[in-house]
This record gives structure tokens, C-alpha cells and sequence, in this order.
């Protein structure tokens, strides 16, 4: 089960890639992407380069979490206030915000609960080696 643990990075990796090389492939694919408005190539890539970060802080973490904390933070911190994000806004227009949730659980909400869950094994990691 070792390799669970690079989904993350590899996922997180993945999605910034295609953001940066093909924005404009990537743009109608992801659901609900398209009802934020029209396409932004800079922006998406600009996205895209704050996952591939994120991918390498979140490997660089599950590769040694006794001194890959400080990546572990910062890359969930973006991840989570991206969720944040997407928790606050459905609740602000006309409709049920529950459908706009549900489609964005997995590829917002898990994202930032499993960086979560990787801060939590550096801290733990870095207990055990104090």
C-alpha cells in the first residue's frame, strides 16, 4: 500500500501539467470549470504552476515527512483555502449549493483533506524524531 501515498503528488502533478501545457483542453473538461466564465489562459497556467508546487512540496513530504513539514503547510494551505473557496461559493447563488459540492468533493475537497492528513503524518513524524 506504499504507493498510495504518492496519489496525491502524482494527481496534484498531473492536473498542473495539463493546466500549463494545455489550458485550453484542460478548460471544458473539469466540471463546473466552464460555468466560472470565459477561458483565461494566463490564469489557468498561472493555476496550474500552484498544483505542480503543491505536487512537489506534497512529494518531497511523503518522501521524508520528518523534514518536509514546512512544504507539507504551505502546499495545504493552498489546497485548503482553494476548498474554502469552493465551500463558500455555492451557498452564495440561487440554487441548491449540494449538487456544486458533490461535484467538487473529489477533485477539490480530497485533495485538501489528504494534504491535510499528510501535515498530520510530518507532525507525527517529527514528534517521533525529537
Amino acid at each position: 500500500m506504499s504507493w498510495a501515498k504518492w496519489m496525491l503528488p502524482a494527481l496534484l502533478a498531473l492536473n498542473g501539467a495539463v493546466m500549463m501545457l494545455a489550458p485550453a483542453w484542460w478548460y471544458p473538461r473539469v466540471p463546473g470549470v466552464i460555468e466560472t466564465g470565459p477561458l483565461n489562459d494566463h490564469f489557468v497556467r498561472d493555476i496550474g504552476a500552484a498544483y505542480l508546487a503543491c505536487a512537489l512540496a506534497m512529494a518531497w513530504a511523503v518522501r521524508d515527512p520528518a523534514r518536509g513539514l514546512g512544504v507539507a503547510i504551505a502546499a495545504a494551505a493552498f489546497l485548503t483555502l482553494h476548498a474554502a473557496i469552493h465551500l463558500i461559493t455555492p451557498f452564495c447563488g440561487t440554487s441548491l449549493p449540494w449538487p456544486l459540492l458533490a461535484r467538487d468533493f473529489p477533485g477539490v475537497f480530497l485533495p485538501a483533506i489528504v494534504s491535510l492528513l499528510v501535515v498530520r503524518s510530518c507532525v507525527r513524524r517529527q514528534k517521533r524524531t525529537a
